[in-house]
């Protein structure tokens, strides 16, 4: 009885960890958004991906770890790492990485008006 409720204990530590990654994922997610700006197709597209490798991840997760049982601690697990995550860490990456997509757009952007004005100079001449 003791090796079962330690094997879900496990499991459930595994799920935790798991939904700590698929945060980390989400914010990728995330970053890439503050990147491109996409219209709302766009995040609809992103999110349908990530929902899906989500799923993916999720199965292969239960069929290695759990043996294919699918069990609610399992998901609460992702569920509680995720929302840990998301929470704690995520939100400082998300705010550090706001930071650094402003300045690297705004690096972007004088060198591309740059350009546009040595091409505009040589069209007058």
């Amino acid at each position: 009885m003791n090796g079962i409720i330690l094997s879900q204990v496990s499991v459930f530590c595994y799920s935790c960890l798991l939904g700590v990654g698929l945060g980390f994922l989400y914010d990728m997610f995330r970053i890439f958004r503050m990147m491109i700006n996409p219209h709302y197709i766009g995040i609809f597209i992103q999110d349908i991906i990530y929902f899906a490798v989500s799923g993916v991840v999720t199965f292969l997760f239960v069929l290695t770890i759990n043996k294919g049982e699918t069990r609610f601690y399992i998901l609460a697990g992702e569920g509680i790492g995720w929302i840990g995550y998301h929470l704690t860490v995520g939100e400082v990456i998300y705010k550090s990485s706001e930071k650094i997509v402003t300045y690297f757009n705004k690096r972007i952007s004088n060198f591309i008006n740059k350009i546009k004005i040595k091409i505009n100079s040589k069209d007058n001449n």
